[in-house]
């Protein structure tokens, strides 16, 4: 089926700056991972354990979407803001767990939840975002550590953060306790649960960049590698990290699969010739966030990768097909597994994405490349919304289940 504008059903959608029209293939390839995103910071998902009945119940809510929805596999956030949905001697207890930061749950929830999904046949990969401290709030830096529980690791070394231009703390990158207190995080929690695997989402530097205030220039001007640029320090500091957490998984248990969903875009082509074919404009996640999802995927630092290709097919600068495909030429005889992050949050929002057939032409697209492993979806919530994305979510929906 050759693809046309929503909105404009005469206007063809091809590659970017390309008269090639995007084709969706008319039969749907199923994969053998399904997956979605549960989110907890601020609680987008799930409620938290205050009320311990509610939240179990709306757990089992969640699992049981999985089932109808064919979905065996869930991302769920287990460390959100430098804290923990479980039993740690490292962290504390999540404030979007218990609604106190430290506060104990009345169970182990997070034990309880991997045997509740096992029952179902799900996976369960534990999403943790590694460097942040705080979401925006109101309350100076200072401040916010005093509320933090005393086992916090920021509020413990207010000496190891730094500040985004919006006032968010995180941990600082470019130190070597930062680093190894995430890998001995990572190490906690895949020897004391049985978790399927370990998820990193997008967020490393962050999006607004570092404050010019508090920063790490002071790092950068004591580099060990003189040679290295600030992007190129910034972007070992990363990998430091991302190739640490590999190692020592597969010393303390190599059953447990370690996986990134890094922004879509890597470079552009402009500026790289390796890069994928979207415009200039476009954000990358090389020099914004500083992860090199390139040199993970070709040195194998990683088991599996899900880019995040939240755009339309019809996209002005950044379309799906194109970066689909330069992820599908990356992963190409690479033993790290491709799955595909979906926008499923977008369907119903003004433009391409109120097609209600927008994500399913997106997942028959990407599957039907061999090197496409699988697919995910963000967020849970977007599964039960019966506002605007329903009527796309119904469509996903009857694929996922399809029995040809």
């Amino acid at each position: 089926m050759k693809l046309y504008k929503y909105k404009n059903p005469i206007e063809p959608i091809c590659y970017y700056q390309t008269n090639t029209q995007i084709e969706i293939p008319d039969t749907y390839q199923p994969k053998d991972f399904r997956a979605m995103w549960v989110s907890n910071v601020v609680n987008i998902d799930l409620p938290t354990t205050e009320d311990i009945d509610t939240y179990q119940k709306k757990v089992i809510e969640m699992l049981e979407t999985c089932v109808s929805y064919n979905i065996n596999a869930i991302f769920f956030q287990v460390r959100t803001t430098n804290d923990a949905f479980y039993e740690s001697k490292l962290n504390p207890y999540s404030r979007f767990l218990t609604g106190k930061e430290g506060k104990k749950p009345p169970f182990d929830v997070l034990k309880w939840i991997i045997e509740e999904a096992k029952k179902r046949d799900i996976e369960f990969h534990a999403w943790c975002n590694p460097y942040r401290v705080s979401m925006k709030s109101e309350m100076s830096a200072e401040e916010y550590l005093k509320n933090c529980d005393d086992l916090n690791y920021a509020k413990k070394h207010p000496e190891l953060i730094v500040l985004d231009k919006n006032g968010q703390i995180i941990l600082n990158p470019a130190k070597k306790e930062v680093k190894q207190f995430i890998i001995d995080s990572m190490v906690e929690l895949a020897s004391n649960y049985d978790i399927d695997g370990i998820h990193f989402d997008d967020y490393f530097y962050p999006y607004a960049g570092l404050s010019d205030e508090k920063n790490d220039l002071a790092d950068y001007a004591q580099r060990e590698n003189q040679a290295h640029d600030l992007g190129d320090f910034r972007r070992q500091n990363v990998t430091d990290v991302i190739k640490g957490v590999h190692e020592a998984l597969k010393k303390s248990n190599p059953k447990i699969r370690f996986g990134v969903s890094p922004f879509g875009i890597w470079k552009n082509k402009a500026s790289d010739p390796k890069g994928s074919n979207t415009d200039p404009k476009c954000s990358q996640s090389y020099d914004n966030q500083y992860a090199d999802a390139y040199l993970w995927v070709k040195n194998e630092y990683i088991d599996y990768i899900v880019p995040q290709i939240y755009w339309e097919f019809g996209h002005p600068i950044a379309p799906f097909g194109d970066i689909l495909d330069w992820w599908v030429k990356l992963l190409n005889k690479s033993k790290v597994d491709l799955y595909i992050g979906h926008g499923a949050y977008r369907l119903g929002n003004d433009g391409e994405f109120e097609n209600i057939y927008e994500i399913t032409n997106q997942l028959k697209y990407a599957n039907q490349y061999p090197v496409v492993k699988g697919n995910v979806f963000f967020t849970y919530k977007t599964f039960i919304n019966k506002e605007k994305s329903e009527l796309g979510m119904n469509e996903l929906k009857k694929l996922l289940t399809r029995r040809d």
